[in-house]
């Protein structure tokens, strides 16, 4: 024969500590979801930055094959011809830039980024922006590489 306890039987959850669970649950998915939400932006930016380290380096790799000087063409949503993801924006400082003294960022319009027969490479400075996301960055005019660099004030 069975026992029962006196009184109330204390087996499972109350319905408050079931709705309490559940409001605790509710609060940390809202916390994951914008977390999400807010490094989308980040993404776009590494695609664009993807695309154009790859163009940049189809370009060096064609001017050391050949031999000749190669050009890809910078816009300020595209590389190239071929668009950036989701709304990315880009902008540049160029080496007459700076040899002139301006150091500020400007919208590329079909500006033509110089790649020579012997590997070097124009040095170009790029910023990346997808909303309130910004990626800045730089090319090495000897390796080709980009380089990440601190964000600079406006």
């Amino acid at each position: 024969m069975m026992r029962r306890p006196k009184g109330r039987g204390r087996r499972g959850f109350t319905l408050l500590e079931i709705m309490l669970a559940v409001g605790i649950g509710v609060v940390f998915m809202g916390g994951a979801a914008v977390f999400l939400s807010s490094t989308g932006g980040d993404r776009d930016l590494e695609l664009a930055r993807k695309l154009l380290e790859e163009k940049a380096g189809q370009a060096r790799e064609k001017a050391l094959s050949t031999g000749r000087a190669q050009r890809v063409v910078l816009g300020g949503g595209s590389v190239d011809g071929s668009a950036f993801p989701n709304g990315v924006e880009m902008m540049i400082v160029t080496p007459l830039d700076r040899s002139k003294g301006r150091s500020g960022w400007k919208t590329p319009e079909d500006y033509q980024w110089l790649f020579t027969g012997g590997g070097l490479v124009e040095p170009v400075r790029v910023l990346l922006k997808h909303n309130e996301n910004e990626e800045q960055f730089s090319f090495s005019a000897l390796t080709g590489e980009s380089m990440t660099e601190a964000r600079e004030k406006r």
